[in-house]
């Protein structure tokens, strides 16, 4: 159980690189948190793993894990997001009946790039609904082909504790608004050259990884995915790493 006032928790995953290349938004992320009192943690370790751009599933086993472990709310911010020095409270968001909070992305879907999670047991049920479909595809995951941001948008839709907050807090898309969360991912806001490089090399990386290990899921006979079976290895390990995800 945490200790703190507010009994919040902020937290990031930044693994294969993406702790060196954003770490100015990491360390805004960790203003934040100590300036409003809340937990904050970043996962860096292990610095590597073979699931490449797919360990972003971690984060919902991480959620759910911290709800457990008792904090009362829970952020998630993807490693590429700075959170600016004036972005309010948490807690202003809050919404009677309302478990989970997320803002349109660029692409026009909810995007999970930015999570707030209100602990219930409905909450809890609701991200075991998810994890337990990822081998199911969903239409949200169309145009994406990898990751959790089909599953989050397609199983936030059909419950009635999703509310949709506005982009001040996942500002994906314009560099004059004044926002609350600027998140560094695919769109206007990321359209430097090294960006580009840095992120065709991680991509390409993971995807060759990904294939090189169904090749051998496939030579086994195994019929998981690769995320599915590798998954549960990455969220033990972490959680050895970070008690603050264990009760």
């Amino acid at each position: 159980m945490t200790n703190n006032k507010n009994g919040t928790l902020v937290f990031s995953v930044a693994l294969n690189g993406y702790q060196w290349r954003y770490s100015h938004c990491i360390k805004s992320q960790k203003r934040y948190a100590k300036k409003m009192g809340y937990d904050y943690v970043v996962i860096t370790r292990p610095l590597f793993t073979s699931l490449g751009v797919e360990c972003c599933w971690l984060k919902l086993l991480l959620l759910k894990a911290a709800l457990q472990a008792g904090y009362i709310n829970v952020l998630f911010v993807d490693a590429d997001a700075f959170i600016q020095d004036d972005c309010p409270q948490i807690e202003s968001l809050l919404v009677a009946d309302k478990f989970i909070y997320m803002a349109h992305g660029f692409s026009g879907e909810i995007n999970s790039g930015v999570m707030l999670v209100h602990n219930t047991s409905a909450a809890i049920a609701w991200f075991e609904q998810v994890l337990d479909a990822i081998e199911t595809p969903v239409a949200e995951s169309k145009g994406i082909g990898w990751g959790e941001n089909g599953h989050v948008a397609h199983f936030a839709k059909s419950t009635d504790g999703f509310q949709l907050i506005s982009d001040k807090w996942n500002n994906t898309h314009s560099k004059d608004m004044a926002d609350y969360i600027r998140h560094f991912n695919y769109g206007p806001l990321k359209n430097s050259f090294f960006d580009k490089m840095v992120h065709k090399i991680i991509f390409k990386v993971s995807k060759l990884l990904l294939k090189c290990d169904l090749n051998d899921a496939q030579q086994q006979g195994k019929k998981l995915t690769v995320v599915n079976s590798k998954l549960p290895a990455l969220f033990n390990r972490v959680r050895r790493i970070y008690p603050q995800f264990s009760k």
